[in-house]
C-alpha cells in the first residue's frame, strides 16, 4: 500500500515538472488579427491506473533535463511518470482585412456638344427658260369638224369648234396633242339662188389650244365647199320644154308652128328652172379637213 501510494505522489510530481517546463517553452500567441481566437480546451488527464508490475520508463517529447544536482530517486520516484500528451495549439486563422466594397465613382457629366453652327440655306437653281418655236407658214393641220356646217343654216361671222387629228410638233416639241381644241369661224356662206344655182361655203381656223393650254390665235387659208351644181339638170328641163312646145307647134301651124311651138317651149322650161333653187353646201359633223397656215406663229412655252 505505501508502495502504491509512494508511486502515485512520484507520478504528480513528475507530471507538475512536466507541464512547468512545457509552459515556459510554450510560444507566445498572435495577437489576433480581427477577431479572438478561441482557446482550446483542456483536456482532463484521465486517472492514473497502478499497474500491477513496474513498467519500462517512457520517453517524452518536450522534457529538458534539469541544472539540479539529481539526488537518489526513492523507490517511489524510481517509477516512471505516464506523460499526458498536451495537444498542439491550433494555428490560428489569418483573417484577411475586409476589403472596402467599391463605391461607385461618379464621373462629371460630359457637356453637351455644340450646336453645329447652321448651315447657309443653298441658292435655288435658276428657273428653266421657257422654249419658243415657231409655226411656220404653209404648215397643214388637219381637223376634224365638231358640228356640221351648211350654207343654208350658217352665216358669214358663225363659229364652229373642230379637234385637231394629229399631234403638232415643232423643233422637236409637242405643242399640241391630238384631239387639242381648234376653233374657226365661217368666212362665206351663199346659199343657191333662184338665177344662181350653186350654193357656197367657205370656212377657215383662228385659233389652237396648245399642250400647256394656251390658246394661240392663227390664221389660215380659207376652205371652200361649193353646193352641187344643176346645169345639167337645168339644160335638160329647158331642152326637154322647147321639145315638147315643138311638137305642139307643129300639129298645130306645121313648120312655123313647129318653130313657135319650140320657143314657146323652152322659155317656159326656162321660167320653170329660175323658179326652183339648187342643193346648199354642207360639211358633215367628223369631216376631215386640212387647213394650211397663211402667217407664221410664234409660240412660247408657258411654264407651270
Amino acid at each position: 500500500m505505501k508502495l502504491l501510494l509512494g508511486f502515485v505522489a512520484g507520478a504528480l510530481v513528475a507530471a507538475g515538472v512536466a507541464w512547468f517546463v512545457v509552459s515556459r517553452n510554450k510560444p507566445a500567441e498572435p495577437a489576433p488579427v480581427a477577431q479572438a481566437v478561441q482557446a482550446p480546451t483542456p483536456v482532463a488527464a484521465p486517472p492514473a491506473q497502478a499497474p500491477e508490475q513496474p513498467a519500462a520508463p517512457a520517453k517524452t517529447g518536450w522534457a529538458k533535463a534539469t541544472t539540479s544536482k539529481a539526488r537518489k530517486p526513492s523507490p517511489a520516484a524510481a517509477a516512471p511518470v505516464a506523460e499526458t500528451p498536451q495537444p498542439a495549439p491550433a494555428a490560428a486563422p489569418i483573417v484577411q482585412p475586409a476589403q472596402p466594397a467599391p463605391q461607385p465613382v461618379e464621373t462629371a457629366a460630359a457637356p453637351p456638344p455644340p450646336a453645329p453652327a447652321p448651315s447657309p440655306a443653298p441658292e435655288p437653281p435658276p428657273p428653266p427658260k421657257p422654249h419658243t418655236v415657231t409655226l411656220i407658214a404653209g404648215t397643214l393641220l388637219p381637223v376634224r369638224l365638231g358640228e356640221a356646217l351648211s350654207s343654208d343654216k350658217n352665216q358669214q361671222g358663225d363659229t364652229f369648234t373642230a379637234t385637231l387629228d394629229r399631234q403638232l410638233v415643232i423643233d422637236g416639241f409637242v405643242v399640241a396633242e391630238r384631239g387639242a381644241r381648234v376653233e374657226g369661224r365661217v368666212v362665206d356662206a351663199d346659199r343657191a339662188g333662184r338665177v344662181k344655182g350653186v350654193s357656197n361655203l367657205s370656212i377657215e381656223l383662228v385659233r389652237l389650244t396648245t399642250a400647256d393650254g394656251q390658246r394661240i390665235a392663227l390664221r389660215t387659208e380659207p376652205f371652200r365647199k361649193e353646193g352641187q351644181g344643176e346645169r345639167g339638170r337645168d339644160a335638160a328641163k329647158i331642152g326637154a320644154a322647147a321639145g315638147i312646145g315643138a311638137a305642139i307647134g307643129a300639129i298645130a301651124g306645121g313648120g312655123r308652128g313647129a318653130a313657135i311651138g319650140a320657143g314657146v317651149g323652152g322659155a317656159a322650161g326656162t321660167g320653170g328652172v329660175l323658179g326652183t333653187r339648187g342643193k346648199a353646201a354642207e360639211l358633215p359633223v367628223e369631216t376631215r379637213i386640212s387647213f394650211r397656215v397663211n402667217e407664221p406663229v410664234t409660240i412660247t412655252e408657258k411654264l407651270q
